[in-house]
């Protein structure tokens, strides 16, 4: 909104406004790729094949190619997996080795700014404790969340979700479930 083309009074109200309104949340995004994208962006990318699925929120699922390679804030990815639901990309998962977590969290924290870090411990088959690091950050419609331990103590997690995206996939599903 331009406050030259308002008469004085409006432009005083839009700037009130604008001040103390927040700021728009930069959208999550990866390397170009923002959550509800169409499919043909990577559907036409040779860095990464698509197949059909049967997940909750995904009926096609994308990931880079065997020998392709891919990074995030310098280090090597391990996978990278994109989930499309009717075209549209509900959500990111990359994978990498957890000695680069602290690295990639750093670059998200200057990107989108700081969280608070939830913390909790875990424990392996021989009793060994570590500390799992989770960072969230979070729009009015999108989520990135970064997990140091994501399944195993070795590789961290970088998620993308769009959750409104996935509210609507969800809200379908009941309506489907409740008069097949």
């Amino acid at each position: 909104m331009n406050p030259k083309c308002l008469s004085p009074a409006l432009a005083a109200f839009a700037l009130a406004g604008s001040v103390l309104a927040a700021p728009p949340a930069e959208r999550f995004a990866f390397k170009g790729i923002e959550l509800g994208s169409g499919i043909a962006q990577i559907a036409g990318n040779p860095k990464f094949e698509c197949r059909s699925s049967s997940a909750p929120a995904a009926d096609t699922i994308c990931g880079l190619r065997p020998r392709e390679t891919e990074t995030i804030a310098g280090v090597p990815v391990r996978s990278m997996f994109l989930f499309y639901y009717g075209g549209q990309l509900t959500s990111m998962a990359i994978h990498l080795d957890e000695r680069h977590f602290t690295q990639v969290a750093d670059a998200l924290r200057a990107k989108y700014g700081g969280v608070p870090v939830q913390t909790e411990t875990l424990r392996n088959l021989k009793g060994a404790a570590f500390e799992n690091r989770t960072y969230a950050w979070k729009s009015a419609s999108e989520t990135l969340t970064a997990q140091r331990y994501a399944g195993r103590l070795d590789q961290s997690t970088i998620r993308y979700s769009a959750d409104d995206l996935i509210r609507g996939i969800e809200a379908r599903r009941a309506v489907v479930a409740k008069d097949p």
